[in-house]
């Protein structure tokens, strides 16, 4: 099944107007003459043309979070022989993902006033208290 035509002047733009890092595109391309694929069928198709991609499995799911592949289906993989999520090219540009608009540190504070709140509700010895904040500090 070729690629269709959309999706070629989709990576097309993308790559013109350089909305992908240089290893998400090389990872788009090599979707353009391996899709639809399983994450096996693509690393085996960049290994063999010597695209310097490496784990490209991960980028799989990178892409789909930008919108431009997605999870089609599920079927047999012809390289690892398991079954699993057979992936495709979507005719979309990359959208920016969404992020939390609180920092990582400030979602860890809320959790912490969170539970000093229960803790003073239900009555907790401060010491316990004081191993359940550490480890959430550690997070």
């Amino acid at each position: 099944m070729g690629t269709r035509e959309t999706s070629i002047n989709c990576y097309n733009e993308i790559k013109t107007e350089g909305l992908l890092s240089k290893l998400r595109l090389r990872t788009l391309n090599a979707m353009l003459y391996s899709s639809p694929c399983t994450a096996g069928e693509l690393q085996s198709y960049i290994d063999q043309n010597q695209i310097q991609v490496k784990h490209s499995w991960k980028l799989l799911s990178q892409l789909r979070d930008l919108g431009v592949v997605y999870e089609k289906n599920e079927r047999k993989c012809n390289v690892t022989g398991r079954v699993v999520i057979e992936w495709d090219l979507t005719d979309k540009l990359p959208i920016k993902p969404t992020t939390p608009s609180n920092t990582k540190k400030q979602r860890v504070e809320d959790a912490l006033n969170a539970l000093r709140s229960l803790c003073k509700k239900a009555s907790v010895i401060k010491e316990e208290w004081q191993v359940v904040d550490n480890l959430i500090k550690k997070i």
